[in-house]
C-alpha cells in the first residue's frame, strides 16, 4: 500500500460529504420562495448559482476520482488537489474583518489540503 492512500481514501470521503453538504447549503439558502438579490443583475445571479453548483459538483467528482484512484500513483489526483486548493487559498487571502471569520476560513483550507497532500505523498511513493 502507498504511504498516502489511507489519508487520500479520507479526505476525498471528505471532500464528498462537504460537496454534497454545500450543494444542500446553497439550496437551503436559495429557499422555494422568493430570493433577494439585492443589486445583483439577474445574469450575475445565475453565474453565481453556477459557480455555487459546479464547484460542489467538482468537489464530489475529485473525491471519487480520488477514492478510485487512492492505490495508484495518480498525477491526476495531484492536479485535483491543486484545483481544490487554490480557490479555497484565494478566498482565504481576501478574507477581511473579525478574528472569527478569519479563524472559519482558515479552517476551511484543511480538508483541501489534506487531499493535495495525501494525492501528492501518493505519487511520489
Amino acid at each position: 500500500m502507498r504511504s498516502g492512500t489511507k489519508m487520500l481514501r479520507i479526505a476525498s470521503l471528505l471532500q464528498i460529504v462537504f460537496g454534497v453538504g454545500y450543494f444542500f447549503l446553497a439550496r437551503f439558502l436559495l429557499g422555494e420562495g422568493e430570493v433577494v438579490l439585492g443589486d445583483l443583475s439577474g445574469e450575475d445571479a445565475l453565474m453565481t448559482v453556477l459557480i455555487s453548483y459546479g464547484g460542489c459538483a467538482f468537489q464530489v467528482i475529485a473525491g471519487l476520482l480520488g477514492l478510485a484512484l487512492a492505490n495508484r500513483k495518480s498525477l491526476l489526483t495531484v492536479i485535483l488537489g491543486i484545483a481544490l486548493f487554490i480557490p479555497v487559498l484565494a478566498n482565504f487571502l481576501q478574507t477581511q474583518g473579525n478574528v472569527v471569520t478569519i479563524i472559519v476560513t482558515a479552517v476551511t483550507l484543511i480538508f483541501p489540503y489534506l487531499y493535495l497532500h495525501a494525492a501528492w505523498k501518493n505519487y511520489k511513493a
